[in-house]
C-alpha cells in the first residue's frame, strides 16, 4: 500500500454499512462514528481507493458505499484484526438499540450487522380436509430511522451518555464494567425471539448490574436489589425513600433469620394480596422462570412473560441502575447493600416480626 512499509499495520479505521438505520448526523457511541449513508463519498475524499476504475478494489469500495446510501455508514477506529473492529461496532449498536427500544412501548424494527438481527418466515402447509399454505414471521423486521429529536433527547440522558463513555473506556472501573456487560446482555434479549433465551439474557443483565460473586442466597439478593430501584418508580414513590421502608427491602438476605422471614414473605403474599410486593414478587418470578430455563425446561417461559421482564428492565430499571453505576463506580453493589442497610427501621416493625415469625400470621399485614 502507497505510504506503507511493507510491513503488515492494522488499517487507521474501517468503514462499514448499518443494514437497516438512518441517523439525522454524526452520531457517536464509544469510539465509534455513525455517518448517514449519503455523507460516504466525503469520508473517504483524503484517501481515494487502490487502481482505475474497472479494478476490483478501485470498484468494490463504491459499490460497499452505494449499498450504504440509504442506511447507514460506521466508522470504526483500526484495531488489531476486522473481528476486534466488528466487536467493538457491535458494542456501540448494542447501545444504540437499548436506547431506541427505551423510547418505545413495543418493537417490530431493528437494525445492525448482517447475523445480528433475524427477519425471516418460516413457510408451512396446515392439512385439514384440504391443504393450505401460511407463513410464520420470526425476528424483527429491518429498518429504523432516528429523527433529530431522538438524538436531542440521546444526548441529553446522562445514562446513555455514561454508557457511550464506558464501551470506550479501556480500564474501567467496577461501575462502567458492569454497565457495558449488563448492557450487552440486555441487548441480546431484545433481539432473541425465544422466550426462554430472552429471559436468561434479561437475568444474566441484571445480575451483572447488581450482583457480587458470593455463596448464599443469590436469588434473595438480586431480587432486594433490583427491588430498590422499582418498587414505587412509575409513579415516583420510592419505597426507602418516598415513604417507609417496606420489610421487604428491610430484611436483609445477609441474615439467617431474615432469610426465613423473607420466604415467609413470599408465601404469604402469594396467597395474600395485602402481603403482596408486587415488584419484589416479580423479580422472584422472573428468576424462576430464568432457572427453569437454565436447567432444562426449554418450553416453560411463557413468551409474554418474557417480553414483560425485558419491558421493565428496559422502561423502569435500566436508567436508574446505569446512574447508580455512574455515581458509585468503584464498588457500587456494596454501596447499594450499604444504603439500604442504613434505612431507619419502619413503624410497627416488632408487630410485623412477630406476624412473620407467629405459625399462622395474619391474611393482612399489620398496620404500622
Amino acid at each position: 500500500m502507497a505510504g506503507r512499509s511493507s510491513e503488515r499495520v492494522p488499517p487507521d479505521r474501517y468503514l462499514m454499512p448499518i443494514a437497516g438505520l438512518q441517523v439525522p448526523c454524526r452520531w457517536e457511541i464509544g469510539r465509534v462514528a455513525l455517518y448517514p449513508g449519503t455523507a460516504g463519498l466525503d469520508l473517504i475524499r483524503d484517501v481515494p481507493p487502490i487502481g482505475d476504475e474497472g479494478d476490483f478494489f478501485h470498484d468494490g469500495v463504491y459499490e460497499l458505499l452505494d449499498s450504504a446510501r440509504e442506511s447507514t455508514i460506521a466508522v470504526v477506529p483500526g484495531r488489531s484484526d476486522i473481528d476486534a473492529a466488528i466487536d467493538e461496532l457491535r458494542a456501540s449498536l448494542d447501545v444504540l438499540r437499548l436506547f431506541q427500544l427505551s423510547r418505545q412501548s413495543g418493537h417490530s424494527t431493528s437494525f445492525g450487522l448482517p447475523g445480528d438481527v433475524s427477519e425471516s418466515k418460516i413457510g408451512y402447509i396446515a392439512i385439514w380436509e384440504n391443504s393450505a399454505p401460511g407463513h410464520r414471521l420470526v425476528g424483527d423486521y429491518l429498518g429504523f430511522t432516528f429523527t433529530q429529536a431522538s438524538y436531542d433527547d440521546w444526548a441529553s440522558s446522562i445514562a446513555f451518555q455514561y454508557l457511550s463513555d464506558s464501551i470506550a473506556d479501556t480500564s474501567p472501573p467496577d461501575g462502567a464494567r458492569r454497565a457495558v456487560t449488563g448492557a450487552r446482555l440486555l441487548a441480546r434479549a431484545v433481539t432473541e425471539y425465544r422466550s426462554d433465551l430472552k429471559m436468561l439474557s434479561v437475568m444474566a443483565a441484571l445480575e451483572a448490574w447488581l450482583l457480587n460473586r458470593h455463596s448464599g442466597p443469590q436469588t434473595l439478593r438480586l431480587a432486594r436489589h433490583v427491588t430498590w430501584f422499582g418498587c414505587g418508580r412509575p409513579g415516583d414513590n420510592l419505597c426507602g425513600r418516598d415513604r417507609p421502608i417496606c420489610a421487604y427491602l428491610y430484611l436483609s438476605p445477609n441474615k439467617s433469620r431474615d432469610r426465613g422471614r423473607l420466604n415467609s414473605l413470599r408465601d404469604l403474599g402469594n396467597t395474600h394480596l395485602g402481603w403482596r410486593c408486587s415488584e419484589w414478587h416479580q423479580v422472584m418470578d422472573w428468576y424462576d422462570a430464568r432457572s427453569a430455563a437454565a436447567h432444562g425446561a426449554l418450553n416453560s417461559v411463557d413468551a409474554k412473560h418474557a417480553s414483560s421482564a425485558e419491558y421493565c428492565v428496559l422502561h423502569y430499571l435500566m436508567e436508574p441502575i446505569l446512574n447508580w453505576l455512574r455515581e458509585h463506580p468503584q464498588e457500587p453493589v456494596a454501596d447499594l447493600e450499604e444504603v439500604i442497610d442504613a434505612i431507619e427501621e419502619p413503624g410497627g416493625w416488632e408487630g410485623m416480626i412477630e406476624a412473620l415469625d407467629s405459625e399462622l400470621p395474619p391474611a393482612m399485614p399489620p398496620l404500622p
